[in-house]
């Protein structure tokens, strides 16, 4: 599994999600011009087959106006910080996998407790 993390999400997710997940990266490390704009984003992902994670609602409209590849993670989860949102995508690891290889939809909605 290919993981794209927003801008928005801090770049220190990706050492603790890389045991979890195939490839993490941040937007903030591709070769798009910086800082990078959401559709920059979304080309580069859908480019490259990886799937989007963001707290950006914005991203949620660019599916449902573009539909998927690529597929967002979108995590709806206010103001937690790095670690718990990490803990939370590792709890959601195995539904994570099962939305990317599934056909039926474009976004996966991660909720905080």
């Amino acid at each position: 599994m290919k993981l794209l993390l927003d801008e928005n999400l801090s770049w220190r997710m990706i050492k603790k999600l890389t045991p979890f997940f195939a490839e993490v990266v941040h937007a903030s490390e591709l070769k798009i011009i910086q800082p990078a704009n959401d559709i920059s984003i979304w080309n580069y992902a859908k480019k490259n087959g990886f799937t989007i994670i963001s707290k950006d609602d914005d991203f949620e409209k660019i599916v449902l106006l573009r539909k998927a590849p690529p597929k967002l993670i979108y995590l709806k989860t206010y103001n937690l910080d790095t670690r718990k949102l990490v803990d939370l995508i590792i709890e959601s690891k195995d539904k994570i996998i099962e939305f990317i290889n599934s056909d039926e939809n474009d976004i996966f909605e991660i909720y905080s407790n």
